[in-house]
C-alpha cells in the first residue's frame, strides 16, 4: 500500500511532482500522476511541492483511535524536532496528548543517545558506516544501492528502539504511536515494531477539531527525565553531536549530508572515497526540523534555536535490551532498455539527432534521453514532452491556417496587418510582401476591425463586398494576445448562383403571367359565347312551356 495518495481530479499535468522525487517513484497514465509504492522512498517531496494539494500522505489516526478506545495502554513517543516546531505551544500539545488518552508521553530521544553511540562503536572498527536513523535513506539503499547495503548500521532508529524499551518496561501488549515530523516514519511502521506514526501536521488537525481550546490548557512535561544532547538529534550532525564524536569540518573520518539528491550524489561517488568512516545521511535539507509532516510555523533557523533553547541536561543512556537490525526489503530490478528501444522512443518525440535532444527538463525528467527510458519501464508518456507536443500543435495549426480556403488577416491593436494566410492573398489579391506591416486601411476598409476594437466584441456580416471580391466576414478580438483577426469565405459562386436562381425564376414568372393572361382572354371569350347560347336556349324553353299551358 501507498504512504502517498494523489487525488487525480486535482493532479493536472504540471509533472512538478516527477521533478522533485528524487528516484522518480511517479508514474504518468493518461496525463494523471501516481505513485509507485514499490519505488517510494516515503521522503514527501511530492507533498511539499505540489501546487495543487493534490498529494495526501496515509493518515493513521483511525488506528490510534481504536488503540486508545481498547483496553491495553498506549503510549506516545515524540520525536525531539517537536520542541522547535512547536516552540511555546509544545507543554500543551504534551497536555493535550494526555486528554486523548495517551498514559504516557515520552521523547523518542530517550533512546537517541544508545543508537548515537551504537554507531560511533561500528565506525570505530574502520569500516564505513551508513547511518540508519532516516528511514527514507534506509529505503534509497536497499531499493537503489543494494551493492552498498552492508554499509547500513544494523542499529534500529530512535523510534523502533524507543518501542521496544517502552514494551520492556510496560509490558508487550503497550500501544506504542510515534508522533513526529516525517512522512517515512509511517512505513518503518509497517514492519511491526511500533503500532502507529501521526505527522506533527495529522495530530495538530486532530486536535484543532476534538478540542480546538488545547492551545490554552495548562502545560505538562514530557513523563522522562530529561536527555541531553540526545535532544539535539534532529539537527544536522546531530547523531556525531549525540555520540560525542568530534565534528569539525577537518575531521575526515565523518560526512554529515542532507537531503536525498545531496545523498545519492555521496553513494554514487562512494567507492572513490577514501578514510570515511560514519556518513551521517538525512532525507531532508534542514535536518528532521524539515520534514514534510510538520506543521507551518517558524522558518528553519527559528526552530533550530528553540530547539536549542529546549535542551536540557540529562541522563543520556536508556537502551532497550535488543540493539539489532535487519535490512531485508527487496531491491529493484528496473528493466534496462536497449539503444534500439531508446532510440525508437526519442524519434516518436521528433529527437532524431543529439542537437534535438533539449534536456530542459519541463517533463520532470533530467535528460530526454532519461525520459525515453522512463517511457520503456512504464513511469512516462512520450506526450510529456511539452517542446515537441507545443511544436506539434502550433504545426497543426499552421497547416490548418495555411491550408484553409478562408482567407485570414490578423493585425495589431493599432489595426497594422500583422500577418495574412494565402487564401486571403489569393481572394483579395494582396501579396504578403505588399501589406504586412502596413495600415489596413491600405488593404480595404477597417470600418468593421475599428468597431470590434471600440466594443470588444465580435462582429460579423453575412455579405461585404470588397473591390470585385464577395465575402462573408467575421471579426473577433484575441485579448490577451492584443491582436484582431478577421475571417472571410468567399462567396462570389454563391451569390452568382443565386443571381441565375433569380434570373430564372422572373422569366419563369414573366412566362406564367403570359400564360394566364392568355387563358384569361380565351376564358372570357368563351363565356361571352357560353351566355349568348345560354340566352337563346332560354328563349325557346320559354316559348316551348308556354304553347304546352296553352293547348293544356
Amino acid at each position: 500500500m501507498s504512504l502517498i495518495t494523489i487525488n487525480q481530479v486535482n493532479c493536472k499535468d504540471c509533472y512538478k511532482c516527477v521533478r522533485y522525487c528524487p528516484v522518480k517513484a511517479i508514474r504518468v497514465v493518461n496525463g494523471h500522476a501516481e505513485v509507485v509504492p514499490e519505488r517510494c522512498l516515503g521522503d514527501g517531496s511530492c507533498i511539499q511541492v505540489c501546487p495543487q494539494q493534490a498529494k495526501h500522505v496515509r493518515n493513521d489516526d483511525g488506528v490510534v483511535r481504536n488503540l486508545l478506545a481498547g483496553d491495553a495502554p498506549v503510549m506516545a513517543s515524540v520525536a525531539p524536532s517537536a520542541a522547535g516546531v512547536f516552540g511555546t505551544a509544545l507543554p500543551q500539545l504534551l497536555a493535550a496528548l494526555k486528554k486523548l488518552g495517551f498514559v504516557r508521553v515520552e521523547e523518542t530521544a530517550r533512546t537517541a543517545a544508545a543508537v548515537a553511540h551504537a554507531h560511533a562503536e561500528l565506525a570505530a572498527q574502520g569500516k564505513t558506516v551508513i547511518t540508519t536513523s532516516c528511514p527514507a535513506v534506509v529505503s534509497l539503499v536497499e531499493k537503489y544501492y543494494p551493492h552498498l547495503r552492508d554499509l547500513l548500521a544494523p542499529v534500529p532508529s530512535p523510534m523502533v528502539a524507543h518501542a521496544r524499551l517502552l514494551r520492556e518496561e510496560h509490558g508487550e501488549d503497550t500501544g506504542v504511536v510515534f508522533i513526529g515530523p516525517c512522512v517515512a516514519k509511517k512505513g518503518e511502521v509497517e514492519q511491526d515494531e511500533i503500532n502507529a506514526a501521526l505527522t506533527f501536521d495529522e495530530i495538530t488537525t486532530w486536535l484543532d477539531e476534538e478540542m480546538p481550546d488545547w492551545r490554552s490548557l495548562p502545560g505538562a512535561e514530557f513523563d522522562n527525565d530529561p536527555v541531553g544532547t540526545a535532544e539535539l538529534f534532529p539537527l544536522l550532525n546531530g547523531l556525531v553531536k549525540t555520540a560525542k564524536l568530534p565534528d569539525d569540518t577537518m575531521n575526515q573520518a565523518l560526512l554529515t549530508v542532507a537531503g536525498l539528491p545531496e545523498v545519492q550524489q555521496l553513494l554514487d561517488e562512494l567507492p572513490a572515497l577514501d578514510g570515511v568512516h560514519l556518513i551521517e545521511a538525512l532525507a531532508c535539507a534542514g535536518g528532521c526540523l524539515q520534514g514534510p509532516g510538520a506543521i507551518t510555523g517558524p522558518d528553519p533557523w527559528a526552530r533550530r534555536q528553540l530547539l536549542l533553547a529546549h535542551a536540557r541536561p540529562g541522563e543520556e543512556l536508556s537502551c532497550p535490551a535488543d540493539m539489532s537490525y535487519a535490512f531485508t526489503a527487496p531491491a529493484l530490478n528496473l528493466p534496462v532498455p536497449s539503444e534500439d528501444e531508446i532510440t525508437a522512443i526519442l524519434r516518436r518525440t521528433g529527437k532524431h539527432t543529439m542537437a534535438d535532444e533539449q534536456n530542459c527538463g519541463a517533463c520532470g525528467y533530467n535528460s530526454c534521453r532519461e525520459k525515453a527510458i522512463a517511457v520503456i519501464q512504464g513511469m512516462a508518456e512520450a506526450e510529456m514532452c511539452i517542446p515537441y507536443m507545443r511544436s506539434r500543435a502550433e504545426s497543426f495549426a499552421n497547416v490548418v491556417i495555411r491550408n484553409t480556403p478562408n482567407g485570414i488577416i490578423v493585425v495589431d491593436s493599432q489595426l497594422r496587418v500583422l500577418d495574412i494566410n494565402p487564401a486571403f492573398t489569393r481572394m483579395f489579391n494582396c501579396p504578403v510582401a505588399e501589406v504586412i506591416g502596413r495600415p489596413l486601411k491600405s488593404v480595404f476598409d477597417p470600418a468593421a476591425f475599428a468597431r470590434v476594437k471600440r466594443t470588444g466584441k465580435p462582429y460579423s456580416r453575412s455579405e461585404v463586398k470588397y473591390h470585385e471580391m464577395i465575402a462573408s466576414e467575421m471579426v473577433f478580438p484575441v485579448a490577451d494576445e492584443g491582436i484582431i483577426i478577421g475571417i472571410y469565405v468567399d462567396i462570389n459562386e454563391d451569390v452568382l448562383r443565386q443571381q441565375k436562381q433569380l434570373n430564372v425564376k422572373s422569366e419563369t414568372l414573366g412566362k406564367a403571367r403570359q400564360v394566364i393572361d392568355k387563358q384569361m382572354r380565351v376564358a372570357q371569350e368563351i363565356a361571352g359565347l357560353l351566355g349568348e347560347t345560354t340566352a337563346e336556349t332560354k328563349v325557346l324553353l320559354t316559348r316551348l312551356i308556354s304553347l304546352y299551358d296553352e293547348e293544356k
